[in-house]
């Protein structure tokens, strides 16, 4: 791993997105340190929730983090608010991630501000101030301006919904239906490079992913290529090597960024037009894509409505347990500095 040192705020707020990843605008991290290294953060969105609710949450908060047994963490805030002169935001949330981390014994070292415009500390909030601009001079890790976290999909309109349920209607016992289940590696190519995916398709690739094993094998593919998704089809009918399943365990070299990001935008698109009942599959699909380009805190997200969508979903549970375990794919893993 990457050893940088972090002797100043400014060193520290540079490390946040080697650490947490880029998307992290709109975003509270807790950074827990084992004596003067770290190699993680914990990322959550910026939350709006009543005064009375606040101790509750922090307290998760903290509870998440005590779980690798810090000595210590730092709090950031990263926001896209203009603070100029005035008061730093978010304030009463920081207060309770402090009260929280003093409950659980465990000392606080720093709390920052990221702000679009510039960076302040919580502890000296007439003092310690600066502009963005600093950042980006600041010696040490390169700076990298944060972007908004990805989201679990909305539902699309009433009516793209509607065609999408009509599609699946038409195509149920359709000889095209069949083909694609018998093969369903150029179905899922095809929707994956098309510029505008009509009803039909969308609908076939979520009627294709209800099928576990077909699920799997598509995840595969779409992180690694067509290959992939033929090896791992192989491998469900008991051809083929170990390899995919490695794969979607995130061992091995990283994949194509791109591709990938493709592959989120196709099941983001059968997700947000899937029918109730119909979510689940798609949406652990997104979350392993969203792990395996190391927005877990997404994947959190994508999990959690794949299960209340479906609560015994045997993938999303097992997803659910990676995340809980704070595992890594070994290529995020590689990627994230350790502070010192």
């Amino acid at each position: 791993m990457q050893i940088v040192r972090a002797s100043s705020p400014q060193q520290l707020l540079l490390a946040l997105p080697h650490l947490a990843g880029s998307a992290i605008a709109r975003s509270i991290l807790v950074v827990p340190f084992h004596g003067s290294r770290t190699g993680m953060a914990v990322r959550c969105d910026i939350p709006v929730l009543p005064r009375g609710a606040l101790a509750a949450w922090a307290d998760d908060v903290v509870a998440s983090v005590l779980d690798v047994g810090p000595d210590a963490v730092a709090v950031a805030v990263v926001t896209d608010r203009v603070v100029g002169a005035g008061a730093l935001p978010h304030r009463a949330l920081v207060r309770a991630l402090v009260a929280a981390c003093r409950r659980a014994h465990l000392p606080v070292r720093a709390r920052l501000c990221q702000a679009a415009d510039a960076w302040g500390d919580y502890a000296q909030p007439l003092a310690a101030r600066g502009p963005i601009a600093e950042l980006e001079v600041t010696p040490g890790l390169p700076f990298l301006p944060p972007t908004p976290a990805p989201r679990v999909p909305e539902p699309a309109s009433p009516a793209r919904r509607r065609a999408v349920a009509d599609a699946l209607e038409t195509i149920a016992d359709s000889g095209a239906m069949r083909a694609a289940l018998d093969d369903p590696v150029v179905t899922v190519e095809l929707a994956l490079q098309a510029a505008v995916r009509d009803p039909e398709r969308v609908a076939t690739v979520l009627a294709l992913v209800q099928h576990p094993a077909i699920r799997d094998a598509t995840t595969c593919q779409l992180l690694d290529g067509i290959a992939a998704g033929i090896e791992a089809h192989a491998l469900q009918r008991g051809e083929g090597s170990a390899a995919g399943a490695d794969r979607l365990l995130g061992i091995g070299p990283a994949p194509d960024r791109d591709r990938v990001e493709r592959g989120v935008g196709l099941l983001e698109d059968v997700v947000a037009a899937a029918p109730d009942g119909m979510r689940a599959a798609p949406l652990t699909m997104l979350a392993s894509l969203h792990w395996l380009l190391g927005r877990s805190g997404t994947a959190a997200a994508c999990v959690e409505a794949a299960l209340r969508d479906d609560p015994d979903l045997g993938m999303a549970l097992l997803m659910a347990t990676v995340l809980h375990a704070g595992m890594l794919p070994e290529w995020v893993a590689a990627d994230r500095a350790a502070v010192s």
